[in-house]
């Protein structure tokens, strides 16, 4: 008896020690998992990085070409794990190919999380090109927008389709809607019931280039066909070609929205948050920026901010914050710098500003965070930061 007794002990030291070992491995994996997150997707907004175990398996799932190198580098140091690294959405096989996708309605919501309660994080536009990269066992899809934004909508309002549906799509003549406002008419005047609501960013399908009665056919990502003003619409080609970044083109777009209503993650005329004023100024004008606050502040050019608005131009953005008790930063607002201490901003509504004390509409809220401010005008092109022509999301 005291045989067994003493073998059962060792029997359970034994296995204790191997349990010890597996999860101190378990904890160095999931450490060095993190570290290359940090160091390769460390934005969740950018980029994805999931990771998920199932005893000694490891499933990451990321759309980072340079993550997934990692991942499968590090495998080798963890001889007794079966780690696996998948690059989405193309790996992805649950979408059977059919990651590419194009926007149904004027606006989608993108949210934080795959319910109609969690944030509203952004906004895409009709036409635009998204990349489907997971489903849910409900009717959410995580999607990722053209200018790199990641969030959830609900899978009926994108339009998935194949490489040749898309390379269709791409070599079509394509229409951007330039007005606030619009619509889609069922026949060619406008007496005729609407199909479709149109905000300024849309992109239609110029169907067979068909032109009657100062309208142009078209067709929507899910197949509609309707007709569209022809003095509110430009081909898109020579619209993107023909956009120029300047100062007072910038202000100009952000002068659409005054009087329009803050709207959280909105970046269309139906209301705007304060980046997504800037977003829809930058879009207007043929250009790619981040989405948030915290993103834009990394690009572009510094501008000394010492000296008060004396090395402020127009056009320059404004990144207004405070810095937190333990060091951090919080980036909460931003604004376009129009000149003579003025700028125009969403905050309740959009708005001009200054940060003059003796302006009538001095700001001393803002006036007194002001902490940052970049020029992207005449900054050099990033992968987020260029002209929509380039973006690689119109070219899948």
């Amino acid at each position: 008896m005291k045989r067994i007794t003493q073998a059962v002990i060792l029997l359970f030291a034994f296995f204790s020690a191997c349990a010890t070992i597996q999860a101190d491995e378990s904890q160095e994996l999931n450490d060095q998992l993190a570290n290359i997150k940090t160091q390769y997707a460390p934005d969740s907004r950018l980029e994805l990085f999931d990771v998920k175990f199932e005893g000694s398996k490891v499933l990451v799932e990321t759309t980072s070409d340079a993550a997934k190198a990692a991942v499968m580098k590090l495998a080798e140091d963890f001889p007794k794990w079966e780690i696996k690294a998948l690059k989405y959405p193309e790996e992805n096989t649950e979408l059977d190919g059919k990651w590419r996708a194009l926007v149904n309605y004027s606006t989608i919501q993108i949210q934080a999380g795959p319910d109609f309660a969690s944030e509203w994080s952004t906004q895409s536009l009709m036409g635009t090109p998204v990349r489907v990269l997971k489903k849910t066992p409900s009717y959410w899809i995580l999607v990722q927008n053209y200018d790199g934004y990641i969030g959830y909508t609900t899978a009926g309002s994108v339009r998935r389709v194949t490489a040749d549906e898309f390379s269709t799509w791409k070599n079509s003549k394509r229409l951007i809607w330039l007005e606030n406002f619009g619509a889609i008419y069922s026949e060619p005047n406008l007496e005729s019931p609407s199909i479709s609501d149109l905000v300024a960013g849309n992109v239609l399908v110029w169907k067979n280039e068909e032109t009657r009665n100062g309208f142009r056919h078209v067709e929507t990502p899910d197949g509609r066909l309707g007709w569209i003003t022809e003095k509110g619409s430009q081909e898109w080609r020579a619209w993107a070609d023909s956009r120029e970044l300047t100062a007072e083109n910038l202000i100009a777009s952000a002068h659409r929205l005054l009087g329009h209503p803050y709207v959280w993650g909105g970046v269309s005329p139906k209301g705007v948050d304060c980046s997504g004023m800037v977003n829809f100024a930058f879009m207007t004008n043929g250009y790619n920026i981040l989405r948030d606050v915290s993103q834009i502040r990394r690009e572009g050019i510094d501008v000394d901010i010492s000296e008060g608005w004396k090395n402020f131009k127009p056009g320059d953005l404004l990144i207004f914050g405070k810095i937190r008790d333990n060091g951090t930063t919080h980036w909460r607002h931003v604004g376009i710098y129009m000149g003579d201490g003025r700028f125009i901003h969403s905050a309740t509504s959009v708005h001009e500003s200054s940060l003059n004390p003796e302006d009538p509409d001095y700001d001393q809220g803002n006036a007194q965070q002001l902490i940052k401010v970049v020029r992207m005008i005449g900054a050099p092109e990033t992968e987020n930061f260029h002209p929509i022509s380039k973006n690689k999301f119109f070219d899948m």
